[in-house]
C-alpha cells in the first residue's frame, strides 16, 4: 500500500483514475440532479483503498477537491449542476471578466465544456446560480448587487 507521502506526488492522471473509479462504482448517481458532484468521504476512501493509497486526515480536503474537479470534468452535466459548472468554468477560464460577463457568454462557455450534455435553454435562476457560484470561487472581491450583475 502506498503511504501518505506518495499522496503529494499524485499526478493528474492518477487523480483522474481515482475519480474514474468513483464514477464507475457510483454511476447510478450520475447525471446528478444536485448542483454539485455527490462526492463524500466514504466514496473517496473506497477509491483510495482500491488504488492502494492511504492518505493522512490533513491531506483529505486537498485530495477531495482534486478528485471533485476531476469528477466534474467526467460526469454528464446539465443546467442544474451549477456548482460543478462554476468549478469547471473557473478552471477553464480563470481570466474571464466576471464583472462584464453577460448571460449569452455564460451559456456559450458552459456549452463549450466537453461533458455538458443539456440542449435546453437555461432559465435566469440557473444562469444566476452559475455566475454567483463562479464569483464565489475567485480570489477577488467583486462588489456588486443583483441588479448590477447583468447590466
Amino acid at each position: 500500500m502506498l503511504n501518505s507521502a506518495f499522496f503529494m506526488k499524485l499526478n493528474n492522471d492518477q487523480i483522474k483514475t481515482i475519480a474514474g473509479s468513483i464514477l464507475k462504482d457510483n454511476e447510478y448517481l450520475f447525471p446528478s440532479t444536485y448542483p454539485d458532484i455527490p462526492l463524500n468521504l466514504s466514496m473517496l476512501k473506497t477509491a483510495l483503498s482500491n488504488a492502494g493509497i492511504t492518505a493522512e486526515k490533513n491531506e483529505v480536503p486537498d485530495l477531495m477537491q482534486r478528485v471533485e474537479l476531476a469528477l466534474a470534468a467526467m460526469v454528464p452535466l446539465n443546467w442544474n449542476n451549477y456548482g460543478s459548472i462554476a468549478i469547471l468554468l473557473e478552471q477553464e477560464y480563470p481570466d474571464e471578466d466576471l464583472i462584464t460577463i453577460n448571460m449569452q457568454r455564460i451559456i456559450e462557455l458552459t456549452r463549450s465544456l466537453s461533458n455538458f450534455e443539456d440542449d435546453s435553454v437555461p432559465d435566469q435562476d440557473q444562469i444566476d446560480s452559475i455566475i454567483y457560484t463562479w464569483i464565489s470561487l475567485t480570489d477577488e472581491e467583486i462588489d456588486m448587487n443583483e441588479n448590477e450583475s447583468w447590466s
